[in-house]
């Protein structure tokens, strides 16, 4: 069984802990997420099952859309609630007009500092794992490119604010709270996360994962999650050619190529979805095959 589930995810278990209660329930051997939801977070978790697996890059990439809780006075070591406290502020008050100028100076930014407690490898070793052993880093990890398309003050209370995200893949929201708290001089740290978004996905969709238990047919098929991206009809010659993964040529391509960096899902004149590419910069645009897909999509 190959399927894209949109699950509920609620907050406590990891998302590896979804995935194994998924591939139990429904007896399937291969499952995968396609972006981690720390424990404290909940909301929409993409979860590919069977040959849907090799796809985890394109859902992956997906910009994402979440409601943030970000709580002032307090900065922890994980930049989240399940961390320890590193600093304390009393006495401060929050005001609507001086969120939301700092949101502006954040949402302006191109790149962000990963939180020390995350899994991107340090030396060939997880941040995260160096440091719950107390180990020191060489330094704080180094800046990452991030997109913020959208930062939006939603409510504000006494000492928390409500925030909705939309954010490139990669993006780590508890960083932003951290350097929001860093803008304003007050520590923060984020103490509720929700995705309500992947791509053109949404929370409102998804079911909670006890409610996949039994189903026959869960899910959307690959062929129908694909179906936001755009698509090229290709010749028949190449049809057969493509079965042994031979590259695309532009004779073998019917219509016009979407701008580099864009998937897109290679279709037979049937209508049968064959697989999908990506076009690159070489330096001229070109489309490389990246997923064979084949029969039962």
């Amino acid at each position: 069984m190959s399927r894209l589930l949109l699950v509920d995810k609620p907050a406590g278990p990891t998302s590896h802990d979804i995935v194994d209660q998924l591939r139990r329930q429904l007896g399937v051997k291969k499952a995968g997420h396609c972006g981690t939801l720390d424990p404290m977070a909940s909301g929409l978790l993409l979860i590919l099952t069977g040959r849907g697996t090799r796809l985890a890059e394109v859902f992956g990439q997906h910009d994402k859309i979440y409601r943030a809780t970000v709580r002032f006075g307090s900065a922890t070591d994980s930049d989240d609630k399940d961390g320890a406290v590193v600093a304390r502020l009393a006495g401060f008050r929050l005001e609507a007009a001086s969120l939301s100028a700092a949101l502006a100076i954040l949402a302006a930014r191109d790149s962000q500092r990963p939180p020390v407690y995350s899994a991107i490898k340090v030396a060939g070793v997880p941040s995260y794992r160096r440091a719950r052993r107390g180990e020191e880093a060489a330094g704080p990890l180094p800046a990452r490119p991030v997109r913020i398309a959208r930062l939006e003050l939603m409510a504000l209370r006494e000492d928390e604010a409500d925030l909705e995200v939309h954010c490139s893949a990669g993006t780590y929201v508890r960083a932003l709270a951290r350097d929001l708290g860093e803008i304003l001089g007050i520590p923060a740290h984020l103490s509720a996360l929700r995705r309500l978004r992947s791509g053109p996905f949404r929370v409102e969709e998804a079911l909670p994962p006890a409610a996949f238990a039994g189903l026959k047919d869960p899910g959307l098929s690959l062929a129908a999650a694909l179906a936001n991206l755009p698509e090229l009809a290709v010749s028949d010659a190449y049809r057969e050619r493509l079965a042994h993964g031979a590259q695309p040529q532009p004779r073998d391509l019917l219509g016009e190529l979407p701008p580099p960096g864009t998937w897109v899902r290679l279709m037979a004149g049937t209508g049968e979805l064959l697989a999908l590419g990506r076009v690159e910069a070489d330096p001229e645009p070109v489309l490389r095959l990246r997923r064979h897909l084949g029969e039962g999509n």
